[in-house]
């Protein structure tokens, strides 16, 4: 018996020892960062230049895995199913974590049962846009196109319960408009089909269609933000077309699943802490994309998460938003 006890402690205390070392040694393989949109879209070209930057502090490498689809359900909850190791992670945008759980009535994760939050990473400004094909050149005349052909005018979605559907219904509900909306994969195939006048409208990330909007392939009427965006300094910003109560915006988070060593969380907290302060990284992602840098400590997102959610609250039952 004596010996058995013995066998056991010991074979505890080598299960520990190892787990301790695999700590210290984190990262000794590949990192994996899930993406849960498709490819082309502000989330993925966070989730590449973070990738990129990590890999290089690691000294590991740390590639990107699209895993579209579900309203991010799927890359999330392979995510929450993986090894709590800390070399499968999740980035992704706060839908995933503050409206899915108010939205659908079973979930394959609990945001708080398995993630463990390491970091915000970015803010993202939004949009009003709309297809050039509509032959209207600013805020007002749309406001009165769209009131004058009440029903008739669509708008794209990424899915029901997504951020752009609650933004745009909020937009609706706040200027008194009635469009049907069109869902679709993802921010770039919505855009590509917005140019091409398939779709009328949209609210999405500034720094997605900036370059578009330039080249004339669509046209941006209005802004979220205090001041105008330095990547479309002509175009207004919302409260200056007189919608002083509406800021569409969105931020992006990475979590590890729950279970993961605090000891990792806080290794790859503080590297992507440093990698936000990266001027090489400001220019040619944050700056790019008109992005605003958030950071902070595991603890500041989970609070985060938790205010979001309760915002959202409200929002979510005044539409009925339901999905199985």
């Amino acid at each position: 018996m004596k010996r058995q006890v013995v066998s056991c402690i010991t074979l505890a205390m080598s299960i520990f020892a190892a787990s301790v070392m695999a700590q210290a040694d984190f990262p000794n393989k590949p990192i994996t960062i899930v993406v849960p949109y498709s490819p082309g879209g502000v989330s993925d070209a966070i989730g590449r230049g973070v990738a990129q930057k990590l890999s290089q502090d690691l000294k590991t490498q740390v590639v990107v895995d699209n895993k579209a689809g579900g309203n991010t359900l799927i890359g999330a909850s392979h995510v929450a199913k993986s090894t709590p190791d800390g070399y499968t992670l999740l980035l992704t945008a706060e839908a995933t974590l503050t409206l899915n759980p108010l939205i659908y009535a079973k979930l394959p994760y609990d945001v708080d049962k398995n993630f463990a939050p390491i970091i915000a990473i970015a803010q993202v400004p939004q949009s009003l846009i709309i297809s050039p094909k509509l032959g209207i050149a600013n805020y007002q005349d749309f406001v009165a196109y769209t009131k004058k052909n009440a029903g008739k005018v669509s708008y794209a979605t990424l899915g029901v319960g997504s951020t752009a559907h609650l933004n745009f219904e909020m937009f609706q509900r706040t200027v008194g408009l009635s469009m049907h909306d069109i869902p679709f994969k993802g921010a770039s195939v919505a855009i590509n089909d917005l140019i091409g006048g398939h779709v009328d409208a949209m609210i999405v990330s500034t720094g997605l269609i900036a370059a578009q909007s330039k080249s004339g392939n669509l046209r941006v009427l209005a802004t979220a933000g205090n001041k105008r965006s330095p990547l479309l300094p002509e175009v207004p910003t919302f409260k200056e077309v007189g919608v002083s109560n509406f800021y569409p915006s969105s931020w992006f988070a990475l979590l590890a699943p729950a279970g993961t060593p605090p000891e990792v969380v806080q290794k790859l907290n503080v590297a992507v802490n440093k990698l936000l302060k990266d001027d090489a990284l400001k220019a040619s992602l944050f700056d790019k994309f008109s992005l605003e840098t958030m950071g902070g400590s595991p603890e500041s997102l989970r609070a985060l998460i938790r205010s979001d959610t309760e915002r959202m609250v409200p929002v979510v039952k005044d539409l009925n938003i339901k999905l199985d």
